[in-house]
């Protein structure tokens, strides 16, 4: 789920990624972790400022995880020419 744009910086990056991009996690022992997309020589970073390190940033983390594992899915899922998945299907609500 995307939060809203609000009166904060705002930006929209579009990463058009083959088979030779690579995703990432960066952990470090005294700093918040980076998540990392590289296409080519383009890398797209995400992290979190320590100092905002809550609820809500811990609900964006998991947030990211669902929707890169729903991205990997539906990317396997054409790959291999199967049928789409109907609404609500995934997540069980049908």
């Amino acid at each position: 789920m995307m939060a809203g744009r609000g009166n904060g910086s705002w930006q929209m990056t579009s990463l058009h990624v083959d088979g030779k991009g690579a995703a990432g996690c960066r952990t470090y022992p005294a700093r918040t972790p980076i998540f990392e997309v590289t296409a080519d020589k383009a890398t797209v970073t995400v992290t979190i400022p320590a100092d905002r390190l809550d609820a809500s940033a811990v609900m964006f983390a998991r947030e990211l995880a669902q929707a890169a594992q729903s991205f990997a899915i539906e990317v396997e899922r054409m790959w291999r020419g199967l049928s789409p998945i109907k609404a609500g299907e995934r997540n069980g609500t049908a």
